[in-house]
Protein backbone atom coordinates (compact mmCIF):
# COMPACT_ATOMS: atom_id res chain seq x y z
CA UNK A 1 0.00 0.00 0.00
CA UNK A 2 0.89 3.43 -0.86
CA UNK A 3 2.16 5.07 2.56
CA UNK A 4 0.13 8.50 1.80
CA UNK A 5 -3.00 6.44 1.17
CA UNK A 6 -2.41 4.90 4.74
CA UNK A 7 -1.66 8.16 6.01
CA UNK A 8 -4.91 9.56 4.90
CA UNK A 9 -6.63 6.36 5.63
CA UNK A 10 -5.42 6.41 9.34
CA UNK A 11 -6.52 9.79 9.45
CA UNK A 12 -9.93 9.15 8.23
CA UNK A 13 -10.74 5.89 10.63
CA UNK A 14 -9.72 8.36 13.60
CA UNK A 15 -12.17 11.12 12.89
CA UNK A 16 -11.47 12.37 16.70
CA UNK A 17 -8.08 13.72 15.45
CA UNK A 18 -9.45 17.03 13.88
CA UNK A 19 -5.76 18.49 13.81
CA UNK A 20 -5.46 17.67 10.35
CA UNK A 21 -6.05 21.41 8.93
CA UNK A 22 -7.51 22.06 4.91
CA UNK A 23 -3.92 23.07 3.72
CA UNK A 24 -2.12 19.47 5.21
CA UNK A 25 -4.89 17.47 3.63
CA UNK A 26 -4.67 19.29 0.50
CA UNK A 27 -0.62 18.49 0.75
CA UNK A 28 -1.37 14.82 1.37
CA UNK A 29 -3.72 14.40 -1.92
CA UNK A 30 -1.19 16.39 -3.97
CA UNK A 31 1.54 13.94 -2.89
CA UNK A 32 -0.50 10.87 -3.74
CA UNK A 33 0.17 9.95 -7.18
CA UNK A 34 -2.87 10.80 -9.45
CA UNK A 35 -4.56 7.40 -10.43
CA UNK A 36 -4.99 6.47 -6.34
CA UNK A 37 -5.87 10.52 -5.74
CA UNK A 38 -8.74 10.06 -8.12
CA UNK A 39 -9.86 7.00 -6.56
CA UNK A 40 -9.41 8.18 -2.69
CA UNK A 41 -11.67 11.20 -4.33
CA UNK A 42 -13.99 9.10 -6.53
CA UNK A 43 -14.66 7.50 -3.16
CA UNK A 44 -15.25 10.25 -0.86
CA UNK A 45 -17.73 11.71 -3.18
CA UNK A 46 -19.83 8.41 -3.19
CA UNK A 47 -20.43 9.06 0.56
CA UNK A 48 -21.85 12.55 0.10
CA UNK A 49 -25.90 13.20 -0.68
CA UNK A 50 -27.80 14.04 -3.55
CA UNK A 51 -27.85 17.83 -2.63
CA UNK A 52 -24.15 17.65 -1.82
CA UNK A 53 -22.86 16.13 -5.45
CA UNK A 54 -25.29 18.30 -7.34
CA UNK A 55 -23.53 21.38 -5.18
CA UNK A 56 -20.61 19.98 -6.33
CA UNK A 57 -20.90 19.36 -9.67
CA UNK A 58 -22.33 22.85 -10.08
CA UNK A 59 -19.39 24.47 -8.81
CA UNK A 60 -16.84 21.86 -10.67
CA UNK A 61 -18.87 23.71 -13.90
CA UNK A 62 -18.17 27.20 -12.67
CA UNK A 63 -13.99 26.67 -12.33
CA UNK A 64 -14.46 24.46 -16.30
CA UNK A 65 -16.62 27.67 -17.79
CA UNK A 66 -15.24 30.67 -15.92
CA UNK A 67 -15.96 33.13 -18.89
CA UNK A 68 -19.79 32.47 -18.15
CA UNK A 69 -21.35 34.52 -16.22
CA UNK A 70 -23.20 33.96 -13.04
CA UNK A 71 -26.40 35.07 -13.64
CA UNK A 72 -26.29 32.30 -16.77
CA UNK A 73 -25.45 29.38 -14.42
CA UNK A 74 -28.34 30.45 -12.05
CA UNK A 75 -30.55 30.36 -15.08
CA UNK A 76 -29.36 27.11 -16.07
CA UNK A 77 -29.74 25.95 -12.63
CA UNK A 78 -33.17 27.10 -11.61
CA UNK A 79 -33.99 25.20 -15.39
CA UNK A 80 -32.24 22.18 -13.73
CA UNK A 81 -34.67 22.56 -11.08
CA UNK A 82 -38.22 22.62 -12.92
CA UNK A 83 -38.03 26.72 -12.66
CA UNK A 84 -38.36 27.59 -15.62
CA UNK A 85 -41.89 29.20 -17.34
CA UNK A 86 -42.53 27.78 -20.98
CA UNK A 87 -42.62 30.95 -23.05
CA UNK A 88 -45.52 30.90 -26.39
CA UNK A 89 -45.95 33.32 -28.54
CA UNK A 90 -49.28 34.54 -26.83
CA UNK A 91 -46.83 35.95 -24.44
CA UNK A 92 -45.99 38.52 -26.43
CA UNK A 93 -48.74 39.52 -28.39
CA UNK A 94 -50.29 43.12 -27.64
CA UNK A 95 -53.49 43.71 -28.37
CA UNK A 96 -53.56 47.08 -30.94
CA UNK A 97 -50.07 46.86 -32.13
Amino acid sequence: MNPYTFRLAEWTKNRQDTRMTTAALKRELHALPEAERARLIGSAIKDLSPSSIQALERQLRRLAHPEVPEDVWVGFEEAEAGLGIEIKDDHFAHAGV
